[in-house]
């Protein structure tokens, strides 16, 4: 049983992020790209690297920002 839920966790962390990434990448409302780096992102350029480096924690920070305030 432990092992089962040492596997769900993970998988549901990576199907979220990748839920993220997939939302952003056809997001219309972002640009593309920005004259400089700022927090929270305001490209897809700086949610990109956001979603790269934080993995999970980008993930949710788009969430946030973005996502739940779209619809």
């Amino acid at each position: 049983m432990a092992q089962l839920i040492l596997l769900i966790i993970p998988l549901a962390l990576l199907v979220f992020w990748l839920w993220m990434f997939w939302d952003m990448s056809n997001n219309t409302s972002i640009p593309s790209n920005s004259a400089a780096l700022s927090w929270p992102p305001s490209s897809k350029f700086e949610w990109m690297l956001a979603l790269i480096f934080l993995n999970v924690v980008g993930a949710v920070f788009y969430y946030f920002y973005e996502y739940r305030n779209r619809y």
